[in-house]
């Protein structure tokens, strides 16, 4: 069993925009639990990471988390729990503030805050994610930033309508200071059905990773980034660093969704059951659908054939795409 777990724990479906790309379709409350719930579902996930041995990092997200009532008295009740290694939120910034982030500098454990950012300009981030969205989003992340007492991280979903503006959002999340960004793949899903279109097709993703390894004068090794799912780009040291993101599904990290439903990815919307109902460790030793994912026999096509033992290719995007979660990776450049 690892040593560490990786949750992102979606408290709530509200969100205050309605982004284009956005895997949900539904954006009301009649999912959220109260207090009592979510303490319940924090004491499921604590009894199972006691009994292997393990911490978790979680990273609290929505729809939008500070619209969640509850946010704090449980990031307060996490921050007790021995086997909590570290918090963060994952949040569009745009109701960050003083007060809040004085609350979130009180919470021990709470290191990370992670803005999404969909382009390095209003012109290209606006027509994802609505009108003066942008401006208002550059504004909290200096205010985060100006703290200094925060791990402050880009989110940013590539797809068609923003993959020519990559080089320049590195520059941007340069300028602004952050400490790092995430630069994830677009997987149709919820509202992000209505623009299927959007989705690279392997050429592009292939394009997009020569286009990063140039940034960094690296030079692109492509068996070695297969395993990748999504890339990190550190600028703490004194260098900008970039590092591949391997997929932690069925291994280091799952997703709770607001009702307690555990998915293994919030990309890969297929409950394996309820926290409220289940324990975790039984979910996870038992679930039927993650023994056949940690299985490589399973995988189709060119997928279960490839030599590349360290890579599985992108199960959630195979998912979207196809339906079928062993179908190839629609992604993978070997694919032809």
């Amino acid at each position: 069993m690892k040593k560490s777990f990786y949750l992102q724990w979606h408290i709530t479906n509200q969100c205050n925009l309605r982004c284009r790309h956005c895997y949900q379709d539904d954006f009301s409350r009649k999912e959220d639990l109260n207090l009592e719930g979510l303490k319940k579902i924090s004491d499921n996930i604590v009894s199972a990471l006691r009994g292997w041995g393990a911490k978790a990092c979680i990273h609290l997200t929505g729809g939008e988390p500070l619209l969640k009532g509850e946010l704090f008295p449980l990031l307060e009740y996490l921050d007790h729990l021995p086997e909590v290694e570290e918090l963060g939120m994952i949040t569009n910034g745009i109701f960050l503030n003083d007060e809040i982030l004085d609350r979130l500098a009180a919470v021990r454990r709470f290191n990370t805050v992670k803005i999404s950012l969909d382009g390095a300009d209003a012109q290209v981030h606006d027509r994802i994610r609505s009108a003066g969205n942008f401006d208002r989003v550059v504004e909290k992340v200096l205010l985060v930033r100006k703290r200094e007492v925060f791990d402050v991280n880009l989110m940013f979903t590539v797809m068609r309508n923003n993959l020519e503006s990559l080089p320049a959002f590195i520059r941007l999340g340069e300028e602004l200071g952050v400490d790092g960004m995430i630069i994830e793949r677009f997987i149709p899903w919820g509202r992000g059905r209505e623009i299927g279109e959007e989705v690279l097709d392997r050429e592009q993703w292939r394009g997009m990773l020569d286009t990063l390894f140039r940034y960094f004068s690296m030079e692109l090794e492509e068996d070695e980034v297969l395993p990748y799912q999504a890339f990190q780009v550190d600028f703490r040291g004194e260098e900008p660093q970039l590092l591949g993101a391997p997929c932690v599904l069925g291994t280091e990290g799952f997703c709770v969704m607001p009702r307690g439903e555990v998915f293994p990815c919030r990309r890969f919307p297929l409950s394996l059951g309820n926290l409220l109902e289940s324990p975790l460790r039984e979910i996870w030793e038992n679930s039927g659908i993650l023994r056949q994912l940690r299985n490589r026999g399973n995988l189709k096509g060119k997928c279960g054939t490839c030599g590349e033992g360290a890579c599985t290719g992108c199960r959630s995007l195979a998912f979207s795409l196809t339906g079928d979660y062993f179908a190839e990776d629609p992604h993978c450049w070997r694919i032809r």
